[in-house]
């Protein structure tokens, strides 16, 4: 195969994300990171129900989700919805780590949570392997 070719199948295969963070600072910071990691930033949400709308749209192939959210659908409902209408897998991101959060979170069958500040090793980690499960 020539390296055109390969470059051409490179960029086919890209890992699409939709990155739903209702914090301007936070979501750039984190869409310029997986985009430099060569991840293909499908949309940005900054509500849960645009993204339910954007996953339903795109389906993109891991959802990174802020689980506190304004707007009358938060993080974990998000999620739950398009875990399971459309299958695809979430990762939270939050600022809580009680017992009660966790708990809650849990019902929605994320494949990874982070407590912010992220860890963004971790986390595309945790990309990779939930594109790889799915």
């Amino acid at each position: 195969m020539k390296l055109r070719e390969k470059k051409a199948t490179k960029a086919i295969d890209k890992t699409k994300i939709l990155v739903v963070e209702d914090y301007f600072t936070a979501s750039m910071g984190l869409c310029n990171l997986l985009e430099f990691w060569g991840y293909d930033i499908c949309k940005l949400a900054v509500s849960g129900e645009e993204a339910v709308k954007k996953a339903e749209k795109e389906r993109p192939d891991v959802v990174v989700m802020d689980m506190d959210l304004s707007g009358a659908m938060n993080g974990i409902d998000a999620a739950r919805v398009i875990r399971s209408s459309y299958g695809i897998p979430i990762i939270f991101t939050t600022a809580f780590s009680d017992d009660q959060t966790i708990e809650i979170a849990k019902a929605a069958e994320p494949v990874g949570y982070f407590v912010k500040p992220l860890d963004f090793y971790k986390l595309r980690s945790f990309i990779d392997i939930a594109v790889n499960k799915n």
